[in-house]
């Protein structure tokens, strides 16, 4: 064997190894669980990727002036927004109400949030931030969204 060959197979060893661990990280939340499919009427179009977000018996319309951007109206209900899955909430929705403590550590440059639900937070937007909110009282997570 000569020192090519040598360095050539330490070179995929090394390679391998990487992809493991890099396939780790990014599973890190699990593959993405079924969500809930609440009984909505459907006025957007386009549609949000996903529904769980808004209560049962919502009418989910499309922003008036932000693309990307959905609202959950329901009589007698404040309104629900979505902002798409850019953070990838819908991966981290099988923790809800779990607690905390078993929630994963945010992946390498992901932008997340965690907060109590009663807590005060900045209102600033930003649909790439996963904002983690939880019971101060139990410790369980009760939301997980973009914003």
């Amino acid at each position: 064997m000569n020192f090519g060959s040598i360095i050539a197979a330490a070179a995929l060893v090394m390679a391998a190894a990487c992809a493991s661990a890099d396939e780790t990280k990014a599973d890190q939340a699990g593959p993405a669980p079924a969500l809930p499919a609440p009984d909505v009427v459907m006025a957007a179009a386009p549609p949000p990727p996903f529904t769980y977000w808004a209560p049962d018996g919502s009418t989910i319309r499309n922003h008036p002036r932000q693309a990307g951007i959905w609202i959950a109206q329901a009589a007698g209900r404040p309104d629900r927004y979505y902002f798409g899955d850019q953070c990838q909430a819908s991966r981290y929705q099988k923790f809800v109400g779990r607690p905390l403590a078993e929630m994963p550590a945010a992946p390498p440059g992901a932008l997340w949030r965690t907060h109590c639900s009663t807590c005060a937070v900045t209102q600033d937007l930003a649909p790439n931030r996963l904002n983690i909110s939880f019971d101060e009282k139990t410790g369980a997570i009760d939301a997980i969204a973009c914003g």
